[in-house]
């Protein structure tokens, strides 16, 4: 994985015209991941100044990206193909499109890698992804923070993204009654999302305040979000599903392990 080839500006534009260009040829296509998340908060100053600690900053105080990664639906992996290479040129990796052409293609921009992802954000857990195309550029900010927070084994990167999500979206401006079936009906994504978000508030009370848009009301604000996120998580309804896994616990497994492909 290398980092993106491209200012901040121009990789956005980009990102925002493979999407676009996508939804003129009726193809649902959205930005998820580290980036998606960027793009919903990056007018947020509050919650940009704690996304630019996910990895460093440039000198000139600017993100940094990896890569990107998009969701679609698998029936439409035929349209995304045409697209990318015979219409943008971008070459493709065989191998791993012939393998795990069902769930997951990986195309080369001539500037950063692009993973898409089908039908479900299947990491360590698996959020479906049917009738969960809204229009723009992402993911509802449900199935951005559900796709950050289900990790079971998390790194600092990813809750800076948590963190960064809901302080620019608190839990009054998500679908709580989506986040509520997802999570009241599934044990062991209710505990890794809950254990994250604990681990986020961890995260957060190491971080002191700097001249790079990390400010003390910037973590309080944070802290209190994630905090809102956790009381919900308690407080929903659970079903007897949930009810029956949540009695065996971690004494079995309770998430899918995650191969890097690359």
């Amino acid at each position: 994985m290398s980092e993106v080839r491209l200012d901040e500006h121009a990789f956005l534009l980009e990102v925002e015209g493979i999407v676009a260009r996508a939804n003129e040829r009726s193809i649902p296509l959205r930005a998820i991941g580290s980036v998606g998340i960027y793009h919903r908060i990056r007018d947020h100053p509050s919650a940009r100044g704690i996304y630019l600690h996910r990895h460093g900053v440039a000198h000139d105080g600017t993100p940094r990206f990896k890569d990107l990664d998009l969701a679609s639906l698998e029936k439409h992996s035929s349209g995304i193909y045409k697209l990318f290479v015979r219409e943008l040129r971008f070459a493709e990796d065989r191998e791993t499109n012939a393998l795990f052409g069902m769930y997951r293609n990986i195309y080369f921009h001539p500037h950063f890698t692009i993973d898409v992802f089908y039908d479900c954000l299947r990491f360590s857990h698996e959020i479906p992804l049917k009738n969960r195309f809204p229009p723009g550029v992402t993911l509802a900010p449900e199935d951005l923070f559900l796709g950050k927070a289900q990790i079971h084994v998390v790194t600092p990167p990813d809750l800076a993204d948590i963190a960064a999500l809901l302080t620019a979206i608190p839990l009054g401006r998500m679908d709580r009654a989506y986040l509520g079936t997802r999570l009241g009906d599934d044990w062991g994504l209710w505990f890794d999302v809950r254990t994250n978000l604990e681990r986020t508030i961890h995260r957060l009370s190491e971080w002191t305040p700097n001249d790079r848009g990390l400010t003390e009301e910037n973590l309080t604000t944070a802290r209190r979000h994630v905090r809102d996120v956790l009381e919900f998580l308690d407080a929903i309804p659970k079903t007897r599903r949930w009810e029956k896994r949540s009695q065996k616990g971690t004494k079995e497994p309770w998430f899918e392990e995650v191969d890097e492909i690359r």
